[in-house]
C-alpha cells in the first residue's frame, strides 16, 4: 500500500494545513500497526488521531465509546466531512443494524462505533471477524481502570479484544487518567510495546474560581447564577447540579427568572435527553443544567463558562467536567460553588459503599477532593502534580488562589487581580468581524435549524473569524482556510462567497 499524505488528508477532510502538538506522531504510531495509549486534555484533538488513520489506511476502525449521543454526533461530524461512518447501537430498528453489519462486512465504513456492552456480546465478537478491522480505538479509555474516577465494568471485559484479535492493533484514548490508571489502561488491554503519549494537562485559557457559598447559599448560587448568564453573552453555559432533583429545581428556577434553560439526567427517557442536548448543541438555549451523566465525549466548542454548585467526587470528575469549557482557545471559565456540606454528603455515599477497597479510593479521591477546595495552591499547579505533571512555574495567573476573579461571583473584597471577563475578548473578537461575521453567523443558525445539524458542525467560530480576516473570493482562496476542507467548499462554498461578497464594506 503507497504511503498516504496525512496532510493533504488533513486538509481535504478537516480543512486544516497542520496538525496540532502530537497529532502526527500519534497517527503515524496507528498507521505503523503500534498500539498505542495517549492521554490529551480535553479540546487537544485525540479524536483526529484514530480518525485520520481510519481514512488513510482504508480499513475501519472499531471505535468503542460508551455513550449513544456521543457515536451519533461523532458520526454524523464525520459524514458532514466526506468520511464514511456509523454506529450501532439500541437506538437503531432491527433493519437499520442488518444493513449496518452487512454493509461493514462489505469494507463499507472507515469509522464503526460500538458500545462496550455491545463488543464483547459473542456473537458481536464473532461478527468483527468478517468485518476488516484496521485498528481498535478505545475511547474514554480510564473507565477500564478500578482506580479511576468513572470505573465501568463492561470496560473491564474489553481485554477479551486482545485475546480474540491479537494481531489487531489497540490504541486507548482519555483526556484524564493519573499515573496509577494509566498503568492500569496497559495492563488490562495487554497492550504490548504501545507508543505512550501524555500531553500537558495545564488548559492556560481556562480560569479555575473555588468560591465557598454560606451554608444557607442557596438564593447566594441562584443571584449567581443570574449574574453568571447576563455575564456570558455569547457562547454555552454547563451547570453541574448534585442531584436529579436539584437538576430539576434549578431548571425551573432559572426558567421562572426569564432564562432559557434546559436539564439533563439520567433518569430522562433517552429521547428526551437526546433533544435536550440537540437543543444546546444549537445554541438554544445556552444553558443546560445537568448531572454527570451529561458532557461525556460531548464536542461543544464554545462553552464560556462550567458552573459546579456542589463538590465534584473526585479532583478528575471535576478536570475532566470544568475541561469542556473553551475547547476552541478562547478564555473560559470554570467555577466551583461549594459548601461545607457538600463534605458531609460525599462522606455519606462513601460510607454506603459495600467494597472495602473501592470505599478507600472512594476516601483518597475524597482527601485530594477536599485538598484542593482548602488549601490556598495553585489551581493549575494542583491539578497538573495530581496528574504526575511537575510545572516549571508556581503561580499560573488564571485562578483565584493566583489573583484572579470573575465579577459575577461577588466575592468577598481583597486585594486581587481582576481580569477582563471571557465575554469581552469574544465580543471585541465579534464586533471586529463587522457585518460579515453578523451574516455567517446568521447563515450557520438558519443552516442548522434547517438541516438539524449543529451549528459548529456546519463551520466554527474560528473558521468564521478566519473568513472575516482573510476574506476570500475564490473557492481556491476558500480552501485555504483553516477548517475549510474540500467536502465543505464543496457544499457551502459559494453560499459563503457570496456573503462575503454581499459584506465589503
Amino acid at each position: 500500500m503507497s504511503v498516504p499524505d496525512l496532510h493533504a488528508l488533513l486538509r481535504r477532510h478537516w480543512g486544516y494545513s497542520k496538525f496540532r502538538p502530537k497529532q502526527e506522531s500519534i497517527v503515524n504510531a496507528i498507521l505503523s500497526g503500534r498500539d498505542a495509549a495517549i492521554v490529551m486534555p480535553t479540546g487537544g484533538g485525540k479524536s483526529l488521531c484514530y480518525q485520520l488513520p481510519a481514512v488513510a489506511m482504508q480499513r475501519t476502525c472499531v471505535v468503542i465509546s460508551p455513550l449513544i449521543a456521543l457515536m451519533q454526533d461523532q458520526a454524523a461530524n464525520l459524514r458532514e466531512m466526506g468520511i464514511e461512518a456509523a454506529f450501532l447501537n439500541s437506538a437503531l430498528e432491527f433493519s437499520q443494524v442488518r444493513e449496518t453489519m452487512q454493509r461493514a462486512e462489505r469494507g463499507g465504513y472507515q469509522l464503526l462505533y460500538l458500545s462496550p456492552e455491545r463488543i464483547v456480546r459473542e456473537d458481536t465478537l464473532r461478527w468483527l471477524q468478517r468485518v476488516p478491522v484496521g485498528f481498535f480505538a478505545i475511547d474514554e479509555a480510564h473507565c477500564i481502570s478500578e482506580w479511576g474516577h468513572e470505573f465501568r465494568p463492561e470496560y473491564r471485559q474489553l481485554s477479551l479484544l486482545r485475546e480474540r484479535f491479537p494481531d489487531i492493533p489497540i490504541a486507548a484514548f482519555t483526556a484524564s487518567a493519573t499515573r496509577v490508571v494509566r498503568h492500569d489502561i496497559l495492563a488490562q488491554l495487554h497492550l504490548e510495546h504501545p507508543a505512550c503519549v501524555v500531553m500537558s494537562f495545564h488548559r492556560p485559557n481556562l480560569r479555575y474560581i473555588v468560591h465557598e457559598c454560606s451554608e444557607k447559599g442557596s438564593t447566594q448560587q441562584q443571584n449567581m447564577l443570574l449574574a453568571a448568564v447576563e455575564h456570558y453573552t455569547e457562547g454555552n453555559i454547563i451547570i453541574y447540579a448534585p442531584t436529579i432533583k436539584s437538576v430539576e429545581a434549578t431548571t425551573e428556577w432559572l426558567v421562572d427568572q426569564g432564562v432559557p434553560a434546559i436539564a439533563y439526567h439520567g433518569r430522562m427517557d433517552s429521547a428526551e435527553r437526546a433533544r435536550n442536548q440537540e437543543a444546546w448543541m444549537n445554541g438554544d438555549p445556552r444553558v443546560l443544567v445537568g448531572t454527570l451523566a451529561f458532557g461525556l465525549g460531548i464536542n461543544k466548542p464554545d462553552v464560556r463558562a462550567v458552573i459546579h454548585l456542589s463538590l465534584p467526587k473526585s479532583l478528575e470528575q471535576y478536570y475532566q467536567e470544568a475541561g469542556r469549557a473553551g475547547r476552541d482557545g478562547l478564555p473560559a471559565d470554570c467555577v466551583l460553588l461549594w459548601r461545607k456540606r457538600d463534605l458531609g454528603l460525599l462522606a455519606h455515599f462513601i460510607e454506603q459503599v459495600q467494597d472495602d477497597a473501592e470505599r478507600q479510593r472512594a476516601w483518597q479521591r475524597y482527601r485530594v477532593m477536599r485538598e484542593f477546595v482548602e488549601e490556598r495552591e495553585c489551581r493549575h499547579r494542583s491539578i497538573c502534580l495530581h496528574f504526575g505533571e511537575t510545572p516549571s512555574w508556581q503561580r499560573c495567573d488564571a485562578c483565584d488562589v493566583c489573583g484572579v476573579s470573575v465579577d459575577w461571583t461577588k466575592a468577598k473584597p481583597r486585594p486581587k487581580k481582576t481580569v477582563a471577563p471571557a465575554k469581552v475578548t469574544r465580543a471585541e473578537m465579534i464586533a471586529e468581524q463587522g457585518s460579515l461575521g453578523v451574516a455567517l453567523r446568521e447563515w450557520r443558525k438558519e443552516l442548522s435549524k434547517s438541516t438539524n445539524v449543529p451549528a459548529y458542525v456546519i463551520i466554527h467560530d474560528t473558521t468564521i473569524a478566519a473568513l472575516c480576516d482573510h476574506r476570500p473570493e475564490t473557492l481556491e482562496e476558500l480552501l485555504k482556510t483553516p477548517g475549510i476542507g474540500e467536502r465543505k467548499a464543496e457544499k457551502f462554498g459559494e453560499q459563503i462567497l457570496a456573503l462575503i461578497a454581499a459584506n465589503r464594506n
